[in-house]
């Protein structure tokens, strides 16, 4: 008999009968004129708010610094691209947070008894699909309003990219499930093989798939949008049918860390939310973390076989990266609104990405008022673990900096600030990686109650002592860009200054942790 509980073969003599008429009975249960309720508010929603809201903004992105990048050349190609890099990442989410997943205690009930396992989790699967399918639809429709309102394609064009769209997005939610059912083996060959697809699809001459029903430059709309549907009803169906084959302890796994990471995340503990979704090191045992050299070589040694060692955690960290760095080098070449948009979703995306790669300097926070086993204080140890995240996110930042850049095919003369801003950036907030580590516990002060006309605002300073590395992050980055306009010799100060703060920051942290 296996030691999993959940793992046994599930014979189909089960019925999900039973189970609905008890659930149906409980106290906050949603009657069937409930449903169709909220389905008709939701239906009401998009048609008399969303649809407006949607054609707004696109009538408000027509902008002259806006719709060249819509109908560059290689636009279709870089369509394709992205979705096929977001698959990989898709893919490697899988082996931490399935589509298909339940609460612990419903995985345990149900997934664990006689019920087939596919009418256990086909409702689940199906609302995750719709995560994947609407972060593809709402940019496809904002970019067809967009070249629409700006008279360049006809509203035909952008109706067959929506439809390739919801198409390629039931395509990434099966992707996404793939993730989950494939061993590491398996998960790994198949992001790799997207990953380097990503890479062929910007070599191309046309774009394909999604790309191909592009609104610009797509060859084949009508066939490349109905192709795309197919496929993805096809990815759908299969994946629905192999529900039944998850692995019970997969199952378990997943749903004991979602839940704890949602708890976490409710009570504002993000970083503790982050952490849940950190798997053991399954690679790499054998690569030596410990040689000879210089002791920062030394160091930035152990941080690297460190990522070696998670190499899905490391992948999805760099993918997302080299995309944020992307999204932050548009900031520069777009003017107006939309440029402090993609300042902030740029900013964050690399705060985020960057959380992957500090675990060293955590680590060294983490020795505070331990036996200083190898001869560096807490201090030192943090100072030396600096330096391989530094290279790495430097790095990645100038190369996806670089890469948007000449897929805009821009002027000679923004290459500089498209390249710097996420370089600079990214080396500012490795530095603040290590003032948000010594950060310690919340001071007892922020959560005494404040009571005024309004009700209670003590809630607000809590948020803010939460929230300030993301605050940060933002700020930093409009800095940069603001400074970007006097030339890089006041950006590259103005990261220096900023540097040099976190810096600062990070040690009155450290001797306050220390007294």
């Amino acid at each position: 008999m296996s030691a999993d509980p959940i793992a046994d073969p599930i014979t189909p003599s089960g019925s999900l009968s039973a189970v609905r008429e008890v659930w149906a009975q409980r106290s906050q249960a949603r009657t069937r004129g409930d449903v169709l309720y909220l389905v008709y508010v939701l239906a009401l929603s998009v048609l008399i708010v969303g649809a407006p809201a949607l054609r707004a903004a696109g009538t408000a992105l027509s902008r002259p610094d806006v719709v060249p990048l819509l109908i560059a050349t290689g636009a279709p190609q870089i369509s394709t691209a992205v979705t096929l890099a977001g698959g990989a990442s898709l893919v490697l989410l899988g082996a931490v947070r399935g589509p298909a997943l339940l609460s612990p205690f419903f995985t345990a009930s149900l997934a664990s008894s006689a019920i087939p396992r596919r009418s256990v989790l086909w409702r689940p699967f199906l609302r995750s699909l719709l995560v994947t399918v609407l972060g593809m639809v709402i940019p496809a429709v904002l970019i067809g309003a967009t070249l629409v309102s700006a008279g360049h394609v006809e509203l035909g064009a952008a109706g067959w990219f929506a439809l390739a769209a919801v198409g390629t997005g039931m395509m990434l939610g099966a992707a996404w499930f793939a993730g989950q059912l494939l061993g590491p083996a398996g998960r790994r060959l198949l992001a790799a093989a997207l990953g380097l697809l990503a890479i062929g699809a910007l070599m191309l001459p046309a774009g394909i798939g999604i790309g191909g029903a592009y609104p610009v430059g797509g060859r084949l709309p009508g066939p490349s949008a109905v192709a795309s549907s197919l496929v993805g009803v096809l990815a759908v169906g299969a994946a629905v049918l192999l529900l039944g084959r998850l692995r019970g302890s997969v199952l378990q796994e997943q749903a004991a860390r979602w839940e704890s990471a949602t708890v976490s995340a409710t009570t504002m503990d993000l970083s503790g939310a982050a952490g849940f979704f950190r798997p053991p090191p399954a690679a790499g045992r054998r690569l030596p973390a410990i040689g000879a050299g210089p002791l920062a070589v030394l160091y930035a040694r152990r941080d690297v076989v460190a990522w070696l060692r998670s190499p899905e955690r490391t992948t999805v960290g760099v993918i997302a990266s080299l995309l944020s760095a992307a999204v932050l080098a548009g900031s520069t070449v777009i003017t107006g609104p939309l440029a402090w948009f993609l300042l902030l979703l740029g900013s964050l995306g690399l705060w985020l990405a960057s959380g992957t790669f500090v675990d060293g300097i955590r680590h060294g926070v983490h020795t505070l008022g331990a036996p200083q086993l190898f001869g560096q204080t807490a201090a030192v140890q943090t100072l030396l673990h600096l330096t391989a995240p530094i290279v790495l996110l430097t790095a990645l930042g100038a190369v996806g900096g670089l890469g948007a850049w000449l897929a805009a095919g821009s002027v000679p003369g923004s290459a500089l600030p498209a390249v710097l801003l996420p370089a600079v950036l990214a080396l500012v907030l490795v530095v603040g990686r290590a003032r948000d580590a010594a950060k310690g516990p919340m001071p007892l002060s922020l959560s005494t109650p404040m009571p005024t006309p309004q009700g209670d605002v003590s809630v607000l300073p809590m948020l803010l002592w939460l929230s300030d590395a993301i605050l940060l992050a933002l700020g930093v980055g409009a800095l940069l860009l603001g400074s970007a306009t006097g030339g890089a010799l006041w950006m590259l100060g103005a990261g220096a200054a900023a540097s040099a703060l976190m810096g600062l920051m990070a040690w009155v942290r450290l001797r306050a942790l220390v007294s």
